[in-house]
């Protein structure tokens, strides 16, 4: 009799032991996208900068930074309007990489419905101030054919105008904010 309890006991455990299994497997699967933020203080991005050789501050040579970046005092690496302006703007396409600290976006290749081409879209926010020069957009476009990508380079045009959109958002944040 106990030999059948123990039985009982133990399959039950197993039955419990592998929908927990299946549970992680499944949430491991999980498509939600999170939305990435501009590091707001300075413990934020000295997160975002841990493993650096040269830490938050870069390697000064003289009189001159190498890592090229500016920082002030609440350790702010880019503008965080400008930021949340091109996280607002590229909604429609899923993003592959986010890197607050470096200031870059760059989306997975998105293909507008019934369109013959297909673009990825990378933005570089180059500055903390909240200047039209700090922003850097590239829109790279391939067209498809026979079934097969090819490139087709930078969409100047397209870039532009994701530039404009992008500076426009900065704008209605900023008047909205203060």
């Amino acid at each position: 009799m106990l030999h059948y309890y123990l039985h009982f006991q133990f399959q039950m455990f197993f039955k419990k032991a592998v929908s927990v299994g299946f549970l992680l497997v499944l949430s491991a699967c999980s498509t939600t996208q999170q939305t990435a933020e501009a590091p707001k203080s300075r413990e934020d991005k000295t997160k975002l900068s841990f493993g650096s050789l040269a830490g938050p501050e870069g390697i000064t040579l003289g009189s001159e930074k190498i890592s090229g970046r500016t920082n002030d005092a609440g350790g702010q690496v880019v503008n965080r309007i400008l930021w949340q302006a091109s996280l607002d703007t590229l909604k429609f396409a899923p993003l592959i990489s986010s890197d607050g600290a470096g200031g870059i976006l760059v989306t997975d290749w998105y293909q507008p419905p019934n369109a013959k081409d297909r673009i990825k879209i990378q933005v570089r926010i180059k500055d903390r101030e909240l200047r039209s020069n700090a922003l850097e957009v590239s829109v790279y476009k391939q067209v498809k054919q026979n079934n097969q990508w090819h490139d087709a380079g930078i969409d100047m045009n397209a870039s532009r105008e994701l530039e404009n959109i992008i500076l426009l958002k900065a704008r209605d944040i900023r008047v909205n904010t203060q």
